[in-house]
């Protein structure tokens, strides 16, 4: 591992601040084509990105993304991100905290895959 360089660095503060704004436009660029991020419960293809962040917001309000921790390998192929999201579901305002860990692979410096890992446990995200 070395020190973050700051495009990663940059990469993921718009992936953040695409998610709290409900502005996808803000991070498209990073994507390649054919990426694709995971979650639990969730697998959405890049194309279909933009929609499902406007869909979240319309479930969710209030969101803050912490970035707690970012590291990568030397070759900036594969980075590695902590951070805290913090979200206000709309249907009873019950407010939550998810302490989430990415792996991001970058190809060229855009991302092929954002996997996420997070417990669903004691998130306002759970289905219910």
């Amino acid at each position: 591992m070395s020190d973050v360089p700051q495009e990663i660095l940059d990469l993921v503060d718009r992936q953040a601040r695409a998610w709290e704004r409900n502005d996808f436009a803000l991070g498209a660029g990073d994507w390649l084509p054919d990426g694709e991020l995971v979650a639990p419960g969730a697998r959405v293809a890049a194309p279909d990105l933009a929609r499902e962040v406007t869909e979240f917001h319309r479930s969710y309000t209030d969101l803050v993304v912490t970035v707690l921790n970012v590291f990568c390998t030397e070759d900036r192929s594969k980075v590695g991100i902590e951070w805290d999201w913090e979200v206000t579901r709309r249907s009873d305002g019950v407010r939550g905290l998810t302490h989430d860990a990415i792996i991001v692979d970058l190809v060229d410096g855009k991302i092929a895959s954002w996997r996420e890992y997070f417990d669903l446990g004691g998130s306002v995200e759970a289905p219910t």
